[in-house]
């Protein structure tokens, strides 16, 4: 009997994902709390007040973020310069974070998974720290993957380097989502369309540098 069923409990399969990466926006609160349309909201009136945008201010918002995963992203592709902390601050600095309430339901299933969970979010790392904190939690994840993560204002080893640490924080081909991250199947940017300085979900170089930095195995990753 022993012999019999030592051997088959010796060899136990090998779970096919140990790592679940999880967007923020839209994923972790419901889109009835209203949150992304204030998002949307501020967008818009930065657009508008900030870089004098006057005609079709809707449809260029959602065309930059169709072919370009951020409306930032798309806004630098066109030309428009800005700072981006000056952008992260109206927009997300502006937030009534206060609609969010604590989810313990969330919370426990995150707890419950037996897998690495990261946080990988186009938005900047404060905006991220808000909500994982209006929720409850700030405790649930192993580290956050942010657009500091990926976009270093100063491109230079020095602060490459200090980002992988922190763990919080070209080619641009799509990759298609698997799981929690939500994209857009018609995201992908035309040959002749301008590049954008920015690094940003849903393309490659963004997935690549977020795996390198959270020493995540793709193949053994839900996204």
């Amino acid at each position: 009997f022993q012999m019999e069923y030592g051997d088959r409990y010796q060899h136990v399969p090998k779970p096919k994902f140990d790592c679940l990466l999880f967007d923020v926006d839209d994923t972790l609160y419901p889109l009835h709390s209203g949150l992304s349309g204030e998002v949307t909201k501020n967008i818009i009136e930065f657009m508008v007040n900030k870089l004098g945008i006057k005609d079709n201010v809707l449809e260029l918002n959602g065309k930059l973020y169709k072919d370009y995963g951020t409306t930032m992203a798309g806004l630098k592709a066109i030309g428009y310069d800005f700072d981006y902390d000056d952008y992260h601050s109206f927009v997300h600095g502006r937030l009534p974070y206060e609609i969010l309430k604590p989810d313990p339901v969330l919370k426990n299933l995150l707890h419950s998974l037996p897998i690495r969970k990261v946080i990988f979010s186009n938005s900047n790392e404060e905006h991220v720290a808000n909500v994982l904190g209006r929720l409850g939690l700030e405790d649930c994840f192993e580290g956050v993957i942010s657009f500091e993560t990926l976009n270093s204002i100063k491109k230079t080893d020095l602060l490459d380097d200090e980002n992988d640490a922190n763990f919080k924080g070209s080619k641009r081909s799509t990759i298609p989502s698997t799981g929690t991250d939500v994209v857009n199947s018609s995201s992908e940017i035309k040959a002749e369309s301008p590049k954008t300085p920015v690094v940003c979900k849903p393309f490659e170089d963004s997935f690549e540098k977020a795996f390198a930095t959270a020493q995540i195995d793709p193949q053994r990753t839900v996204r």
